[in-house]
């Protein structure tokens, strides 16, 4: 938060987020385990620039993340009109609005990105998981997150037969984030 003493930061970036109407403000199990996910996708890369996509986006932390950590640009959507305008507000006090673009467009509607992030309900995944997949570019990372540990082995065996694997599991408390990549 805005007021919060600055921890030191070393190589890391720091992010500010104003609590508010929208979830993310990066204490959750499940918004760690995407930020642990997509930093080890941007050190893969190194400084080659790419695109993400943030499926969900709430308060705009994990595309903020993408921004700061190499992505040129990111599209974060939520159907929520009080989270894109919370995201935007956060986007713009961490000065990475010319790399972040907002929207509420249908899934269905969007290309391919070599990384798409989605810390949503395992519920609401297994609706998307359709469009969802489809967004990932070939040899592409899917992050999932926000899913109870039990229900994580439904999307692993979703995902797997659609032309996913599972790349790391991540386990925190009852919760699970998954990364995986396009075959």
């Amino acid at each position: 938060p805005p007021w919060a003493k600055l921890p030191p930061l070393g190589r890391r970036h720091l992010i500010v987020i104003e609590p508010g109407m929208a979830f993310g403000t990066g204490t959750h199990a499940t918004t760690r385990g995407c930020m642990e996910f997509i930093e080890r996708f941007a050190r893969s890369l190194g400084t080659e620039p790419f695109t993400a996509l943030d499926v969900g986006t709430g308060s705009g932390i994990l595309a903020i993340a993408l921004a700061k950590l190499g992505a040129s640009k990111v599209w974060a959507l939520d159907n929520d009109p009080v989270a894109l305008k919370v995201a935007r507000e956060n986007i713009a006090c961490n000065g990475v609005g010319k790399n972040v673009f907002c929207s509420a467009r249908p899934l269905n509607r969007l290309r391919t990105f070599p990384v798409v992030v989605a810390n949503l309900t395992a519920e609401t995944i297994t609706m998307l998981a359709e469009p969802l997949g489809k967004r990932v570019a070939p040899a592409g990372y899917l992050i999932l997150s926000g899913v109870l540990r039990p229900k994580s082995e439904q999307l692993v065996r979703y995902f797997g037969s659609h032309g996913f694997r599972l790349i790391k599991l991540k386990k925190e408390k009852e919760w699970a984030t998954l990364l995986l990549k396009r075959k």
